[in-house]
């Protein structure tokens, strides 16, 4: 079953391994998001999504079956910015 949490800033969303199935941006203004396979708030671990310049009402990045991490997983926000991102 998948969780969600919804931000409007740099966020650990998860500690230790799960599934990424997506983000859904709410709305933006000129603002990015990148995420990692981190524990921490540790930007040189692992990137999951490279940094997206997102359209506010879209769905940015699905993955239905579910995108493996090990570590955590920690959103890295620019600028404005609300989403929901929906994992395990």
């Amino acid at each position: 079953m998948a969780l969600y949490s919804q931000g409007s800033a740099d966020k650990q969303i998860k500690i230790g391994g799960g599934k990424l199935y997506g983000v859904y941006i709410s709305s933006t203004s000129s603002g990015t998001f990148a995420i990692y396979d981190s524990a921490t708030a540790d930007t040189s671990d692992p990137k999951i999504v490279a940094t997206v310049t997102p359209t506010a009402g879209t769905q940015h990045v699905s993955f239905p079956a579910g995108l493996w991490f090990s570590k955590g997983l920690y959103i890295d926000i620019g600028n404005t910015i609300e989403y929901t991102v929906a994992y395990e």
